[in-house]
């Protein structure tokens, strides 16, 4: 097939599982995951899995019964892996609004299902060269993201928390069987959605997600547990740590599959957050998990801040 630096698709939703009239964020990230996954094996001409989802700022809700355009194109490239730009659009009166914006990490595999090669991209334009610096410099901000996840205690605290464990079954895979990261993004959101909801007696959406980092695929009967725990609160926000392991059902100690920190509001109904009780750590552990959120806010909001190199729809 012809190599594409670049791919648009549309998607609609008619009926979903959110309590209003805008897509669920994980619905969203998973239109962004198919979108830029083709781009990325256009790209590369062989299957690709997701490494990293980036972080994501619904600055506008995506409405239902709307066509949502959603573009990808590639900005940088590694040894194995790919970068791609996402954005997530909708057409106003006033013109194309932008709903949020989203890097995507993936690593080209080849029928051995081993990183494989992927074509060099050669920015050509100065507005290329300038994708591709931010996407460099982007990747320093993920390390010490990373570095700060993986230095997080294994236990849940004492903070409003929840498990779910559930048997992986789905339609939405690569072509070699792994599940899609856009369908594991869904199970981070909606457990996000339920621990922060358990927490404030209220209906939540999410303004922030994103920012996961996947460590390995998960297969098709593997033993899935999505573990969620309140880590930070805001004045009306809520910072939700989300922690995927994933294994053979007799496996006691499944592997870790990726980490997420969704943030969450409670809409009053006028377009406003609700004001949220704040969480007030209180064991050692408790601290620790909240100065290592608060890190990790700080860390993706310098990532949220770097200024786009996006300066026109095509």
């Amino acid at each position: 097939m012809a190599r594409r630096s670049s791919i648009e698709l549309t998607f609609r939703e008619v009926a979903g599982t959110a309590p209003d009239s805008f897509v669920a964020a994980g619905t969203v990230v998973d239109w962004i995951d198919k979108t830029a996954y083709a781009c990325a094996a256009s790209w590369t001409r062989t299957d690709c899995v997701t490494s990293y989802v980036g972080n994501m700022h619904f600055t506008v809700p995506v409405p239902r019964e709307t066509p949502v355009t959603v573009q990808a194109r590639v900005v940088h490239t590694g040894r194995t892996s790919v970068h791609i730009q996402t954005r997530v659009l909708i057409r106003k009166e006033q013109g194309w609004v932008v709903c949020t914006e989203c890097f995507m990490i993936y690593v080209a595999v080849g029928d051995d299902g081993e990183p494989a090669p992927a074509e060099a991209f050669e920015p050509q334009t100065e507005l290329e060269r300038r994708r591709d610096l931010d996407a460099s410099q982007r990747m320093v901000y993920r390390r010490q993201m990373e570095e700060t996840i993986q230095s997080l205690p294994e236990g849940m605290g004492s903070s409003e928390a929840l498990t779910l464990r559930f048997l992986a079954d789905t339609d939405e895979r690569y072509p070699d069987g792994k599940i899609r990261g856009g369908a594991v993004m869904k199970w981070i959101d909606k457990t996000a959605e339920i621990c922060a909801e358990r927490y404030s007696g209220h209906d939540v959406a999410a303004v922030l997600t994103g920012g996961v980092r996947f460590y390995r695929p998960v297969t098709v009967g593997d033993l899935v547990e999505v573990d969620a725990r309140l880590v930070l609160t805001g004045s009306k926000s809520m910072h939700v740590l989300v922690r995927v392991r994933a294994g053979d059902r007799r496996e006691k100690h499944p592997a870790v599959v990726a980490y997420g920190l969704p943030v969450m509001v409670a809409p009053d109904g006028t377009g406003s957050a609700r004001a949220i009780a704040p969480w007030e750590p209180i064991t050692d552990e408790d601290h620790a998990v909240a100065a290592r959120a608060r890190r990790l806010r700080d860390l993706r909001n310098a990532t949220l801040l770097t200024p786009s190199p996006i300066t026109s729809q095509n």
